[in-house]
């Protein structure tokens, strides 16, 4: 074919290079459980071809030449140069359709487990951090508004909380990703005997698409991984904003190594990590609308748009959020709290005075009644210049409530609104080791789940390079 340079330059040349530096070893896994299912049905020359074709599991192709259309084409010519009869039993009931959406499942589904291994190493390193930080005092706001004393410790496991969620949606993806193509050929299957069961089975698959069409068509599993993995970036970027926040403030720094100086301020520590993660997880979100745009508006059959054309954004995707969640995880991993300066933001502020009301509503039966009376003193307390922390019994006397002594500083502590907060869920100790002892199963659970599919999705491979016919 006499390939236009436009064409070479901007098509063949770059989708080439992507398969060559990412797709072989899927290309190669594909085509042998192809071979072994030609033999399993008994296909003439079908032994050649498994042969053959592991004999390639060594292959290094070239660099792109314009003789070259794609990389199945080139391993079918090196094939058929060692095994004529060969390849012709492996191009046997195979298209480039079937074939290349089966590639793209195999390497989409190893990215997945890496993103979801990678996001149990940070729930892991939040879960331990947690429950370091367990009585670090911090003030939680709401409308960007101080609102409640909790501690760093339910700050953080309520992140992990959400971030479970997050490993849930990934292992879900999963099981709807890991289906077979293979075996559809251009869309309709084939006139040839074909166990496509057997061949989704070899690859580790957990069963075959059911309708042929869908399976060289369908790009719902882009999308579904696009998404959730947007999500995932989204809740990762909002606990990024509230680092970058504390950091500006003095309350945490990072460790050597993960800040940079300045070139003009001696003092700075700069925590270029968390900006580099932000950044990472936000270009995630550009490369899902790209997954996105590549599916849109598209015929429903085998086509580029959602084929060839959206693994590199896919790639990128996969990889930004990678490297986003490694920062973030060394980052955390390696924190210095300033646990002082936490405990006095929150002993200088308001955010105790929802547990006076609580207090006084306890003792009157009337929230109502008693959130007026909370306001009424802060009001006071206001308009004499005090803090909160500053006001005693008397302070509420002089409004005409009646309090058993040592009612008001004892309902302003921080500690002792955190004490008091023994709903599930809530920051007390209590609950704070419930939720740990929850989470950490759960984590443990959905590890095990990622070592299981790591192991079979590494047999799969094992077996087909060996030399051994299942």
């Amino acid at each position: 074919m006499n390939w236009h340079p436009v064409y070479l330059s901007a098509v063949l040349e770059p989708d080439y290079a992507y398969a060559r530096a990412r797709l072989l070893p899927q290309f190669l896994d594909a085509l042998t459980a192809h071979a072994l299912g030609r033999l399993r049905v008994g296909t003439r020359h079908a032994q050649e071809a498994v042969h053959g074709i592991r004999a390639l599991q060594y292959f290094q192709p070239p660099p792109y030449n314009a003789g070259m259309e794609d990389l199945f084409f080139l391993l079918d010519r090196e094939l058929a140069a060692a095994s004529p009869l060969g390849a012709g039993a492996l191009r046997t009931a195979l298209s480039r359709n079937d074939l290349d959406m089966t590639v793209y499942r195999l390497s989409a589904r190893e990215s997945l487990l890496r993103a979801a291994q990678e996001l149990s190493d940070l729930r892991r390193t939040l879960l331990t951090l947690a429950d370091a930080e367990s009585t670090t005092l911090m003030v939680a706001y709401s409308h960007h508004q101080p609102a409640q004393p909790i501690t760093l410790g339910h700050y953080l496991a309520a992140v992990e909380n959400g971030l479970s969620r997050d490993s849930a949606r990934l292992h879900a993806a999963m099981n709807r990703l890991n289906l077979s193509p293979l075996g559809a050929v251009a869309l309709s299957g084939s006139s040839h005997p074909l166990d496509r069961d057997y061949t989704a089975r070899l690859l580790a698959f957990d069963g075959p698409i059911e309708n042929t069409y869908d399976a060289v068509s369908t790009g719902d599993w882009q999308l579904e991984l696009a998404g959730t993995v947007s999500t995932c970036a989204v809740t990762l970027s909002r606990m990024l904003y509230d680092l970058l926040n504390w950091a500006s403030q003095g309350l945490l720094s990072l460790a050597d190594g993960l800040v940079q100086g300045s070139s003009v301020m001696p003092q700075k520590r700069n925590p270029v990590a968390l900006e580099h993660a932000r950044t990472r997880l936000s270009k995630v979100l550009g490369y899902a609308q790209a997954v996105v745009y590549c599916n849109h508006n598209t015929p429903f059959g085998d086509i580029n748009d959602p084929g060839t054309d959206v693994q590199e954004p896919l790639h990128l995707l996969w990889q930004d959020f990678s490297q986003g969640v490694r920062l973030l995880n060394v980052s955390l991993a390696n924190l210095r709290i300033e646990r002082d300066l936490w405990k006095t933001q929150a002993e200088h502020s308001d955010v105790t005075l929802t547990e006076l009301a609580d207090t006084l509503a306890r003792q009157s039966g009337d929230f109502r009644a008693a959130h007026d009376s909370a306001q009424k003193l802060l009001a006071s307390l206001r308009a004499q210049g005090r803090e909160l922390q500053s006001a005693t019994d008397d302070d509420l006397k002089a409004l005409g409530i009646e309090v058993p002594a040592g009612t008001v500083q004892d309902a302003l502590n921080p500690r002792t609104f955190i004490q008091r907060r023994t709903t599930l869920g809530g920051p007390a100790p209590a609950p704070m080791h419930v939720y740990f002892s929850q989470a950490t199963a759960r984590l443990e659970h959905d590890t095990q789940a990622e070592k299981t599919w790591e192991e079979r999705f590494a047999a799969s491979r094992a077996m087909l390079r060996g030399d051994s016919i299942p």
